[in-house]
């Protein structure tokens, strides 16, 4: 299995789990734990509680977090906090019963959520021409998300830290600054490609500064992060949630747009108008650098996979040497 390949990926033992369950449910007894195969990041549990009558989902945190990239020590703190402004403006996500980050209980942060009865977009089972329909409420939700405005550009557990930024070009050269130096440390891409990154955003610094309103980005959309419900028989679905807001950034809504996994014609109708602009597609493929110079240092460092990490080093060449060439 995959998960065994990362270095951050653990599961807890039962008793931990009866623990957590205990202490914020009051009654571990008579349950059934499934580890759903959904990640190399956190560890993640389906727990049916036969005695309450209910199902839970635990979310633990990883572990060997010397591994992590700066921002991704408070995801889970994020999330919560991201969840809580999704459901006060409507938008389907999980409900958070439970959280703790202090890891006074366990060495590691958690959260409990209630599940939901779905299955992701990405699941096999979901006819075509259903997917074509959820994507089009993904990108209608999205929008709404986009509408969501926070205090300071960055990624929202900088932020939580007091680490946010007043201007969405200063948030984008930190964060390359960043993750170079984390490369650097553990041998990701040589002193060479991390200078010549650097050196592009600075160079189009300007293009960014007609970014003046923190708008909130999932940056993290996939067919896998987006939850299905089926009603009569599996012949209608609908959107049941979105979920995985984790690495969710203040900023330029083309953050979002620049993502390769969710983008189609189908999401583009549902999300609505999105206006065209100068110097947009430089935009998008800055945008692009950073995805897959985060995805090279993560296939790498946390998931030891070697064939990804060679494909996602060849991908940050190339868009690098595209944006070398428009500037």
């Amino acid at each position: 299995m995959l998960q065994s390949q990362s270095r951050i990926f653990s599961e807890l033992s039962v008793e931990e789990i009866h623990e957590l369950v205990s202490l914020h449910f009051g009654n571990s007894e008579h349950i059934e734990i499934s580890l759903l195969n959904s990640g190399l990041f956190n560890t993640t549990y389906k727990l049916d509680l036969n005695s309450l009558q209910r199902k839970l989902i635990l979310r633990v945190g990883p572990v060997n977090r010397e591994y992590l990239l700066n921002y991704e020590q408070n995801l889970m703190e994020a999330e919560c906090y991201v969840y809580d402004l999704l459901s006060k403006n409507q938008i389907p996500c999980p409900v958070v019963l439970a959280a703790d980050f202090s890891k006074r209980f366990i060495p590691r942060d958690y959260m409990i959520t209630e599940y939901i009865d779905s299955t992701p977009l990405s699941d096999e089972s979901i006819p075509n021409e259903a997917k074509c329909d959820i994507y089009g409420q993904a990108g209608k939700w999205t929008s709404e998300i986009h509408k969501i405005v926070g205090p300071q550009f960055g990624r929202v557990s900088d932020i939580l830290r007091g680490k946010g930024h007043d201007h969405w070009d200063q948030f984008l050269v930190s964060h390359i600054t960043e993750i170079g130096e984390k490369s650097l440390f553990f041998g990701v891409l040589d002193r060479d490609i991390v200078n010549r990154i650097s050196h592009v955003f600075e160079n189009i610094r300007n293009i960014f500064t007609s970014v003046t309103t923190p708008r909130l980005i999932h940056a993290d959309l996939w067919a896998g992060n987006v939850l299905v419900h089926s009603n009569n028989n599996n012949s209608n679905y609908e959107l049941a949630a979105i979920i995985d807001a984790d690495r969710a950034i203040f900023g330029d809504t083309d953050f979002e747009f620049a993502n390769p996994w969710m983008i189609n014609d189908s999401f583009l109708k549902g999300y609505g108008e999105n206006i065209d602009e100068p110097n947009r597609q430089l935009k998008l493929d800055a945008y692009k650098l950073i995805y897959s110079f985060i995805d090279t240092f993560v296939w790498k460092v946390q998931y030891q996979n070697k064939n990804e990490y060679e494909n996602h080093k060849l991908l940050t060449s190339e868009i690098l040497k595209s944006l070398e060439k428009q500037i």
